[in-house]
């Protein structure tokens, strides 16, 4: 797709007279009011019929007793005209004032017709915009009335619904949960944990090469404040599951495959669940149906596919069910996405599982067991009474010339309108009960260099400083649905993290701090300390002391308790004596082998057998610290 060409208009608000919702059921033709040679009769059945009684145009408008409010741009009226008289035809209008309630343009919504469809406006801001009226704040409907209409032309309702608030609710809808997930990748190993490169070494890169400023050469234009890692580590594990209830996320989208074909990350991911309970955490499957079409060569025939599909998302099912983890819609029904592509495999078909084959394997549950299943696309009519819905993710479009090498671009005009065009969709979706969830998305920028777009050029989302993931959120936030997935927490590979990272600090946890709070409706607290989770994880991996891996145990478990402050103390400390953010790449053990307090030997990791210690004590609210009394026992240890 190229990039769209219309400039979306964000409108100043101030406070004066306005609704959530209106709605005229045109009992009566109170807000009806008749101007020039019109007359409006009200029939007393809810519709309203406008009378031509002169030549030439009819024209009677909407509430200009009251004015209309302009609300940012999603102001959706929808005027149903119920019976059209003779050969006439009718046209709507809006009429745009401005803070005095002076007239500044009047600008035709829909064209001369005689059909009696429901004629709705999606957006008064941006057909204003469209129409290069910048400053409008109020506005009106007029209808007018062309031709030999004889007695008249009969509407029933208009409503006007200002901001988003008009999503149709579900019985899913209401009774999902409220919850914001992060999405995360899982295929981050190193060697020093799993023997072997995973992810981090991607298309040709080599992680031990550093380069002029000490960053290790990894898939991603981003490097993580922690270093590169190993997602089978537990300090990793609990290290994410801090950062991920710190800034208020409630539960971890895992992006998945192979099940019986790769039990390390079965394992993994078994780790994960159970770590997370202890911080509360709640987990959704995100299988990626293309596995067994595109990476399983063992995979000769549809059938296979298929068949080794059903395999992996039943087990996953299970381990997420067991764990006691899952993410339950309506209390029984889990939560289950696909993340599908549809490519031609020869001798396989399309990559991805078909409406039938959903179908399928959906009927193998029971009704109340049946899960809530959705993709990151939906097709009318092929997925309904398949798929519940449909899932936000960031799009790209077509780049221009001058940003070569990139191929694919999306500014945040094109962010606005894809989230605009993606309510549009969803809400179409629910309100014609073709579906009935949707899950809100929000993102922070695409850039995918390092990884070449996966090998068909790269692909660019700016972040404009941060101003893009606000923009994301608020769209969220308005839209108002249960569910908030973040694309994501690490995909290091095409640059849509959110967590930790050398680049941008904590900023966007800091962010995610404040939105997830807008979102639950809670009261203002201060922002926590999210250096304390990565200081946790560093100082584990420095250390063997027991005496300091005490400390950090009391620490992790006042943040399950979320008593950030409590932890931050403790943690504190040891960061400062440790001096772990005098390392700006920090590449796991080894980080630190440039520091030597005093003129003392050090081998190379980090531990009290390297450090004269006398005379240093510190007091803080968890208590005091004299380290001239520690002992040579654990000294050695």
């Amino acid at each position: 797709m190229g990039k769209r060409l219309v400039t979306f208009l964000f409108l100043i608000l101030f406070s004066g007279y306005c609704q959530a919702e209106i709605i005229d059921n045109l009992d009566n033709t109170t807000l009806l009011n008749p101007a020039l040679n019109s007359s409006v009769t009200a029939n007393g059945n809810g519709t309203v019929s406008m009378n031509k009684t002169a030549s030439g145009d009819t024209i009677v408008n909407w509430y200009d007793c009251c004015f209309v409010r302009v609300r940012n741009y999603n102001d959706r009226v929808e005027i149903k005209p119920s019976a059209s008289i003779a050969s006439g035809q009718y046209s709507l209008w809006i009429l745009y004032f401005n803070s005095s309630k002076i007239l500044i343009g009047e600008v035709q919504w829909a064209s001369q017709r005689n059909d009696t469809n429901t004629q709705v406006l999606e957006s008064v801001a941006t057909l204003a915009a469209q129409n290069n009226i910048t400053n409008a704040e109020y506005y009106w409907i007029r209808i007018r009335l062309y031709g030999s209409i004889g007695s008249g032309f009969i509407f029933d309702k208009i409503h006007v619904k200002e901001g988003p608030g008009y999503w149709k609710p579900t019985a899913l809808t209401t009774a999902a949960p409220k919850i914001v997930f992060g999405h995360e990748m899982t295929g981050f190993r190193t060697p020093q944990y799993s023997g072997s490169w995973s992810g981090w070494n991607s298309y040709s890169h080599n992680p031990l090469v550093l380069d002029a400023n000490g960053k290790p050469d990894i898939a991603s234009v981003y490097y993580p404040s922690v270093g590169y890692y190993d997602m089978k580590d537990p300090c990793l594990v609990e290290y994410h599951c801090q950062s991920l209830k710190m800034a208020g996320i409630g539960g971890v989208i895992f992006d998945l495959g192979y099940y019986s074909m790769d039990m390390n990350t079965v394992n993994m991911i078994t780790n994960y669940l159970d770590i997370m309970s202890q911080y509360g955490l709640k987990a959704v499957i995100c299988y990626e149906d293309k596995a067994h079409w595109i990476w399983d060569s063992g995979a000769t025939t549809r059938a296979v596919a298929v068949a080794r599909a059903y395999g992996d998302m039943n087990n996953w099912l299970a381990l997420f069910n067991n764990s006691g983890r899952q993410y339950y819609v309506t209390g029984t029904r889990p939560l289950f996405l696909l993340f599908s592509y549809e490519y031609d495999i020869a001798g396989k078909g399309i990559s991805c599982l078909l409406p039938a084959e959903i179908t399928t394997w959906l009927n193998t549950f029971s009704a109340e067991n049946r899960p809530v299943i959705m993709r990151q696309w939906f097709k009318d009519p092929d997925h309904v009474g398949v798929l519940n819905g449909q899932f936000d993710w960031p799009q790209l479009y077509s780049a221009p010339p001058e940003l070569y090498p990139y191929v694919g671009y999306c500014d945040m005009v094109d962010n606005n309108g894809t989230m605009y065009d993606d309510r549009v969709f969803g809400q179409y979706l629910l309100k014609n009960n073709l579906a009935d969830f949707y899950m809100s998305g929000v993102w922070p920028g695409f850039d995918d260099y390092a990884v070449w777009g996966w090998g068909d050029g790269p692909r660019l989302m700016p972040r404009y400083n941060g101003q893009l993931y606000d923009a994301a959120w608020n769209w969220a936030i308005d839209n108002n649905l249960p569910v908030v997935q973040i694309a994501t927490w690490n995909d290091w590979f095409e640059g849509t993290i959110i967590e930790s990272s050398v680049e941008f600090g904590n900023l966007y946890l800091e962010k995610t701090f404040l939105k997830t709070a807008e979102f639950q409706n809670l009261p203002n607290s201060p922002i926590p300390d999210f250096n304390v989770p990565i200081w946790i994880y560093k100082i584990r991996d420095i250390t063997n002391s027991p005496y300091v891996l005490s400390d950090m145990q009391t620490a992790c478990d006042y943040i399950k308790a979320g008593q950030y402050a409590q932890a931050g103390e403790i943690v504190s400390f040891w960061a400062n004596f440790f001096d772990i953010d005098s390392v700006t790449y920090w590449t796991g053990e080894g980080s630190l082998t440039a520091y030597q307090p005093g003129d003392y030997s050090h081998d190379g990791k980090v531990n009290f057998k390297d450090l004269v210690l006398i005379g240093q004590s510190w007091r803080n609210g968890y208590g005091i610290r004299d380290l001239a009394v520690i002992s040579e026992n654990w000294l050695e240890e």
